[in-house]
């Protein structure tokens, strides 16, 4: 016997989580009431400073530019994670070596890399792009390299007996294996690289979320740095559920 219908409702409906919603809610408006705009600005004020960028066309602006420097990075990223698959696939040394890269940008510093990309390409739309591909590029290298490491070798071993070649091989059975791997490390490298990315757009930039962000806590705008926080929070959100749910439904059903 299923849940009652309430309880399907309450799921359906995320009745729980709107309520701790609204507790926070009203947490966050005691505490504003308390400790002043300066230092938390009620959400009411958030909402209106949200509605006020969306009017003027100020969030397009600064989130376009914004993802359009995550695109080049993380796309980057991805290319190269995929032709560092592609290479774990074909050579156990070659596998061997992807680990231990991949180890070593793990262990690196978002912070080394912004100051090295400012060192090498001076306070420019490249500094952001080019940390953001460095930041991105173990997360979803790693799992491309553990799909590649999980396909089942029953199948490789009945390619053999097909007499499949490397190509068909690697397009009818590594490939369908190693997709939901790769969708997995491009949705946690995607929240991974707007972050990084707008901690990098602090540096040297005139557009952005990060340089708005930071702009808006240099004029005392409290205010403001609230708005963006929830612009970033959209994004990610938005981008979760209008492409990467969307893709794995996708691929679901093809596989």
């Amino acid at each position: 016997m299923g849940p009652p219908v309430s309880h399907r409702w309450a799921a359906r409906l995320h009745l729980p989580t709107l309520a701790v919603a609204v507790a926070l809610l009203a947490v966050w408006t005691l505490l504003s009431w308390r400790y002043g705009a300066y230092v938390l600005p009620s959400p009411l004020e958030v909402v209106r400073g949200l509605g006020e960028v969306v009017r003027t066309g100020e969030v397009w602006r600064h989130t376009g530019a914004s993802l359009a420097r995550i695109l080049v990075g993380f796309g980057g990223a991805v290319v190269v994670a995929v032709l560092l698959g592609l290479a774990a696939f074909v050579s156990p040394v070659g596998r061997g070596i992807v680990h231990d890269l991949v180890a070593v940008l793990n262990a690196t510093s978002v912070f080394v890399w912004i100051v090295i990309s400012i060192i090498w390409f001076g306070l420019s739309n490249w500094a952001p792009i080019f940390t953001t591909f460095m930041i991105t590029l173990p997360v979803v290298g790693a799992n491309i390299v553990e799909g590649v490491e999980n396909v089942d070798r029953r199948l490789l071993e009945m390619g053999d007996v097909y007499r499949l070649d490397g190509r068909q091989k690697f397009a009818a059975i590594v490939v369908p294996s190693t997709l939901p791997y790769l969708l997995a490390g491009m949705k946690v490298g995607f929240g991974l690289a707007l972050k990084v990315s707008v901690v990098a757009e602090i540096f040297g930039v005139t557009s952005g979320i990060g340089y708005i962000m930071n702009y808006s806590r240099e004029i005392l705008a409290t205010q403001m740095v609230f708005v963006w926080a929830l612009v970033m929070i959209l994004v990610m959100t938005l981008a979760d559920r209008l492409v990467f749910e969307v893709i794995a439904r996708r691929l679901a059903r093809w596989r």
